[in-house]
């Protein structure tokens, strides 16, 4: 007689495989299929210096500065196992202290797709897609006089995109090491980049530190590489974020991660510490994140009660814990090599999914099965469930 059990309805209300997916989750890794993850962030940066198209360093006066804040909202979307969506928008705040002037509204708009390939053991590796389009336009003009008095720009204009390869190593712990490379197709008619990113991740049940490098490598074919000077300016006031020639950056950070059940949030610390043609300075965020559980691989598991032929009781466990024994045998129809998932089951609804063996001996009213498979650290004990599946 098949079997399904009420208690595959109160383990959909755990949060757990959300909980641990905010926290040890890879970056080779995508969501939960047919879950979804608001993240929203809060950033701000503080320029010390300028750095020029050959790398000597400017450091502002007492009458200068620049800063920026950005709010970064990202929607994200399990379409299938190996598959998600995401859309996101970004806002932006620019402040200049020699203009006076301060400028804000909404930066960019971005659509992209990650594809998770099937993980070699430890190793995880997924193709990242990104395309991005500003909601304003930035004028070029002859000289720095023909500048409107005040004149700041939220950022470089128009459409960009990148092509990005993920490799992640997965420790059993959940801790990680991460490094991602991408073609960067960049906007304001300026020259392509690589992007690399390079971290480690050291992960607890709730609780995450991670540390790593991120920076830009210029494909050095701006219209005004041989002569930086002659590229028309816009308002970028003592900046030189944008409107580059030939930009490039490197920048160490830290952070944290800490989860109260489905919402995680973070903090993380960055600093540009060399580059060409863009800024020093210091970047600081905090960020909050909601997933919700969508289906999990322990679900895709559980929804084979449906095929269980039979339940039985352990009623022994090896001294090793590779063999168990249960309550029925070939008087039940239990056969020699028919797999059993064993379960610790409780009154209140505990469905927990412990290990999977195979008939390995049996008798007219008992089975010896030797385990194949554990799914959780959880010693077995008598009065576990074997339930069998149909051969």
């Amino acid at each position: 007689m098949k079997w399904i059990s009420l208690s595959v309805l109160l383990i959909l209300g755990h949060n757990s495989f959300a909980q641990n997916g905010l926290i040890k989750g890879t970056d080779a890794e995508v969501i939960n299929k047919k879950s979804y993850q608001f993240e929203l962030e809060g950033r701000s940066w503080t320029s010390t210096s300028t750095l020029d198209s050959e790398g000597l360093q400017e450091d502002f006066t007492d009458d200068q500065g620049y800063s920026q804040l950005e709010g970064d909202i990202l929607f994200r979307y399990g379409f299938g196992q190996q598959f998600e969506l995401r859309g996101g928008a970004l806002f932006r705040q620019v402040k200049s202290t020699s203009l006076e002037t301060t400028k804000s509204g909404a930066e960019s708009i971005r659509i992209g797709a990650k594809y998770a390939f099937k993980p070699i053991r430890n190793w995880h590796y997924a193709i990242d897609l990104l395309y991005s389009s500003t909601l304003y336009e930035n004028t070029d003009y002859i000289s720095v006089s023909d500048i409107p008095e005040g004149e700041l720009l939220l950022g470089d204009a128009g459409n960009s995109f990148h092509f990005k390869g993920i490799l992640s190593y997965k420790m059993k712990s959940g801790s990680s090491l991460n490094g991602s490379l991408a073609y960067v197709g960049t906007p304001n008619n300026l020259s392509p980049e690589i992007f690399y990113d390079v971290n480690g991740k050291i992960a607890w049940n709730t609780f995450a530190l991670f540390a790593g490098l991120e920076g830009v490598a210029s494909l050095e074919s701006d219209a005004y590489s041989t002569e930086p000077e002659n590229k028309p300016p816009q308002g970028l006031g003592e900046s030189a974020l944008y409107n580059s020639t030939n930009r490039a950056y490197s920048k160490p950070y830290i952070g944290a991660y800490k989860t109260f059940g489905r919402v995680r949030v973070g903090v993380k610390g960055a600093q540009v510490i060399s580059g060409v043609s863009t800024d020093k300075g210091t970047e600081l965020s905090i960020s909050l994140a909601w997933n919700s559980r969508g289906e999990t691989r322990v679900d895709r598991k559980l929804s084979k009660f449906k095929e269980y032929d039979l339940e039985a009781s352990i009623i022994k466990v090896s001294p090793r814990g590779k063999f168990v024994k249960i309550d029925k045998g070939i008087s039940q129809d239990v056969e020699k090599g028919q797999t059993f998932d064993i379960y610790k089951t409780d009154y209140f609804g505990g469905n927990d999914l412990v290990a999977q063996g195979r008939v390995y001996e049996i008798g007219a009213d008992w089975a010896i099965i030797k385990l194949s498979k554990k799914f959780k650290k959880m010693d077995i004990k008598s009065g576990f469930t074997a339930r069998g599946l149909a051969n």
